[in-house]
């Protein structure tokens, strides 16, 4: 047993460093600031012809058809055809983990596995985390061997090539605003994923010049910036999004998908 849990106080130590810095808070609202620009800054990116049978299709009600991913690819384009939907945020973090059959990242993931009982939809998850974090501290917690289990699997999985999905929440805390909460997930790799992909995502979602012809045509580039985004149809900010991140050079850097616009402002159609 011991050998088995060998790495698990490093990781408590990584958990408490996180959960308990003011860094946090800042990391959250960064998430949320690319999710803040201007619906009247956006310019419609150049349509292509290839591939365009499934943004012509009806929009998809619910996540009946969502599998696990056989790529890059094949991921991106459940995505896309989701995005007018609800469906992708009401599945909890497990289950669309679970559908499309990729391991969760970050240390919000390793949160869940060690704390099964507190839910991440919480409106409190972060400080009862903190709480749970102090408990084991101090002794008045345990890890169940369930727990000790999945994170031992998670560790196995994160050494595979492997796409990840590294889910949070972002939450807007503006004077005389009543708080907005949203969750966000981003597709992300394992390091033995992104050495096989020149250190990227790979297939059509290495650099912003070989997207998909069914995300040119609904997608836009947003002006002065270095993101494209796939809105839905409605470009309800109330329904979810997709920001893609690219450098200087066009490599994309992040793929990121949000529950809805949370700094979107109706009155002055930004935030």
């Amino acid at each position: 047993m011991r050998n088995k849990t060998s790495s698990l106080p490093l990781l408590l130590a990584a958990i408490m460093l996180t959960a308990c810095s003011p860094s946090k808070e800042d990391k959250t609202k960064e998430i949320g600031a690319s999710a803040a620009s201007s619906q009247s800054d956006l310019k419609l990116a150049a349509s292509a012809p290839d591939n365009v049978k499934q943004a012509e299709n009806a929009p998809s009600s619910n996540c009946t058809g969502l599998h696990p991913a056989a790529g890059i690819d094949d991921l991106m384009q459940q995505i896309a055809e989701h995005i007018d939907s609800d469906c992708l945020f009401a599945l909890s973090h497990h289950e669309l983990e679970t559908r499309f059959g990729l391991p969760g990242g970050g240390y919000d993931n390793i949160q869940r596995l060690l704390f099964p009982d507190i839910s991440p939809e919480d409106p409190d998850y972060h400080q009862k985390i903190i709480q749970a974090i102090e408990d084991l501290h101090y002794g008045t917690r345990t890890i169940s061997r369930q727990a000790q289990d999945a994170i031992m699997e998670q560790e196995r999985r994160l050494r595979e090539a492997t796409l990840l999905l590294t889910q949070g929440s972002q939450e807007t805390s503006g004077q005389g605003e009543e708080p907005k909460r949203a969750r966000y997930f981003e597709v992300s790799a394992t390091s033995a994923y992104l050495s096989r992909h020149n250190n990227g995502l790979g297939g059509n979602f290495q650099d912003i010049g070989q997207l998909p012809g069914y995300l040119k045509i609904h997608g836009e580039m947003l002006e002065n910036q270095s993101l494209f985004r796939l809105s839905n149809r409605e470009r309800n900010p109330d329904k979810p999004f997709l920001d893609i991140h690219f450098d200087e050079n066009g490599k994309i850097t992040r793929i990121v998908v949000y529950e809805k616009n949370i700094y979107f402002n109706p009155n002055l159609g930004r935030r």
